[in-house]
């Protein structure tokens, strides 16, 4: 059976991440490395991250890991906009966990792992925007840019099965 988004207002329904043959819940799509959940609703980054830890241990905003990972994240998004333009925070971007911890030059996964795979968007300007990464739809959620972290957007997040 294909996996489908439910909506409930701005927010998936997610009653657990328990009891489904595939290990993700309701609203939630199984991959490779877990269960992705989209929220449209708008957050800043870090209300965001907070939001997708309630889920479990090692649920966080979703970590990018590599382009076939950016692919099925991408159909995903694209999937959930309905071509209306819903789905998507500020000028249609939607977080995802990669950030720069204060203090730091280096960008993170916020589950704390160190990037090995990056889509930056191809202007220089993009890593320079903020400390906070968003995927972009003018790329069809192909590449991602640094915005200022206090940015509203919708954001993915990524949980166990």
């Amino acid at each position: 059976m294909a996996p489908t988004w439910a909506l409930l207002g701005c927010v998936l329904l997610l009653p657990s991440l328990r009891g489904d043959p595939d290990g993700c819940g309701p609203g939630w799509v199984p991959t490779p490395g877990g269960c992705l959940g989209f929220f449209s609703r708008e957050l800043s980054w870090s209300r965001a991250e907070s939001f997708c830890r309630r889920w479990g241990p090692g649920s966080h905003l979703a970590a990018v890991r590599s382009a076939a990972e950016l692919r099925l994240l991408a159909e995903l998004l694209n999937a959930s906009r309905g071509g209306d333009g819903s789905g998507e925070g500020a000028d249609g971007r939607v977080w995802i966990g990669l950030h720069r911890p204060a203090g730091s030059r280096s960008w993170r996964w916020s589950d704390g792992t160190a990037p090995r795979f990056a889509s930056w968007h191809r202007t220089a300007k993009a890593r320079r925007g903020g400390r906070c990464a968003a995927l972009r739809d003018e790329e069809a959620f192909t590449s991602w840019a640094a915005r200022p972290c206090t940015e509203r957007n919708a954001f993915v997040c990524k949980a166990a099965a």
